[in-house]
């Protein structure tokens, strides 16, 4: 559990740019409930700081594309995310060390013996997770700025989560 409530953010904010790169539209984005909203709407109707996530999302996720970034690919990084060294009172880093050095070997491994003429897809990849942590920080920070206005509802999961993460 307290690797999940350290990492949840991130999990959401990368399973959103998947879904971006499966979606495969330049000018929209598709929402986890199936509605498709255009980028152009977005920025009509959305505030300076939703649009600017939105558009660095869509940076990421052009960014991925030029990578390729397949299914297992996807998983093997949700993995790295999940275990995630840098957890406040972990009870078994040892376990969760091992898990991340699996799960880092797995897609070392994946990347040279499926896309052996791209030999520093491994690092980019790694490197997108930085991009993914960063976009989790603002959406987390936009989302706590919301609540903290009144412009969510106060009683949900999300909101606890989101408080759980600012102690």
């Amino acid at each position: 559990m307290t690797l999940l409530q350290n990492c949840w953010s991130e999990l959401l904010v990368f399973d959103h740019v998947y879904r971006q790169i499966q979606h495969g539209k330049e000018g929209s984005i598709l929402l986890v409930t199936g509605q498709e909203v255009e980028l152009t709407t977005v920025a009509a109707q959305a505030g300076s700081l939703l649009h600017s996530l939105v558009l660095r999302a869509q940076e990421l996720v052009l960014q991925l594309l030029a990578l390729q970034l397949d299914r297992q690919e996807f998983v093997c990084l949700k993995f790295l995310i999940l275990f995630s060294l840098d957890v406040k009172f972990m009870n078994n880093h040892s376990l969760v060390k091992d898990a991340q050095e699996k799960a880092n070997a797995a897609l070392l491994d994946y990347t040279l013996c499926h896309y052996p003429h791209c030999g520093d897809k491994f690092q980019q990849l790694l490197l997108c997770l930085v991009e993914v942590r960063a976009l989790s920080v603002q959406a987390r920070e936009y989302l706590y700025h919301k609540h903290l206005g009144n412009e969510m509802p106060r009683n949900n999961l999300l909101i606890e989560m989101l408080q759980a993460k600012q102690t």
